[in-house]
């Protein structure tokens, strides 16, 4: 009896291997494809933080001093940890992070759909592709370019306050710098929008490239309109891409625009939206340049997504929706 209980569970261990093994011959171009992308994380994101020359996450728990090479730093242990924790400065960014991350979740998270959807209702081949190249464009522009076009519309004297000035006779406002929180996550949001909604919505658009035609055809001859296509069709049919898409914006939500915000902060608005990234930044290159607490920071904010990503995919999975894992 003892020997048949410890041959079970062998047997079903050897079962779930060639099953395994029998999906991935199955789907072998697949893994082909995902081949360079996967060389790619390991050679640039994996092996530095293993690096023993350079530091990588042992930084983190190292004495920093540019004076001796990294293997004779001495060795702190959770010292920038307990350091960070301290100061009142981190727990802002945080808060500023969360606080965007969540704003955006919920804003800018569904603009792509309904963006794919709206474009995927327009019937007309040659409109089609003028109105995605117009959305999609913007995404081509450095941050730089925007923010600079944004500056010279909201700064004082710019276009936006000269409008609202000289005819709506209202006082000039300064967008730039300011410390409403509205204000600043507005700005945020609509100009991630302008610059990121089209391109977005490319996946979703090849999502409905994918559903079967003749579905519209059966429920427009059985009398549904646009909005019952859209509802009962579309939507179902690119739901599993939202969610998977989803779940990685969850995955990613401490690691929100260096670029944009770091373009965008200054003394007055910092502790409204200075992120996470920014205040690494910071400490790491501007004010200290200790680069032992930005390297603290920077593996403290990836073990939360790594959380953030693991918890999502769990509750997805719980609710019978479609995971990563």
């Amino acid at each position: 009896m003892q020997k048949t209980s410890t041959i079970a569970p062998a047997l079903k261990q050897k079962h779930s291997l060639s099953r395994t093994w029998r999906k991935c011959v199955e789907n072998k171009y697949l893994l082909i494809m995902t081949l360079p992308v996967l060389v790619y994380y390991i050679i640039f994101n994996y092996m530095p933080m293993f690096n023993v020359q350079t530091g990588g996450i042992l930084m983190a728990f190292k004495q920093h001093n540019l004076t001796r090479p990294f293997v004779e730093w001495d060795w702190v242990g959770m010292h920038y940890f307990q350091m960070m924790w301290r100061r009142p400065d981190f727990w802002i960014s945080m808060r500023n992070t969360v606080s965007i991350s969540f704003i955006r979740l919920a804003f800018e998270f569904p603009m792509p759909i309904f963006l794919a959807i709206l474009l995927n209702e327009v019937h007309r081949r040659k409109a089609k592709r003028i109105f995605q190249t117009v959305y999609t464009f913007p995404h081509f522009l450095s941050w730089i370019l925007v923010i600079g076009l944004m500056k010279d519309l909201l700064q004082i004297n710019g276009v936006i306050n000269g409008f609202m000035t000289t005819v709506l006779g209202r006082q000039a406002f300064n967008y730039l710098a300011n410390d409403s929180f509205f204000a600043n996550y507005a700005m945020l949001v609509i100009s991630n929008l302008l610059k990121g909604v089209g391109w977005g919505s490319i996946i979703y658009l090849a999502a409905i490239a994918g559903v079967d035609p003749t579905l519209y055809e059966a429920a427009i001859v059985d009398g549904a309109n646009r909005w019952q296509c859209i509802r009962h069709i579309t939507w179902p049919c690119i739901k599993a891409t939202a969610v998977i898409l989803l779940i990685l914006q969850v995955g990613n939500i401490l690691n929100q625009g260096f670029d944009q915000i770091f373009n965008l902060v200054n003394g007055v608005n910092r502790n409204i939206i200075e992120t996470i990234d920014v205040y690494i930044y910071r400490y790491a290159f501007q004010q200290s340049m200790n680069q032992s607490f930005a390297a603290a920071s920077g593996l403290f904010k990836s073990v939360i997504n790594f959380s953030m990503l693991i918890t999502a995919n769990l509750i997805a999975k719980k609710l019978g929706e479609n995971n990563l894992f």
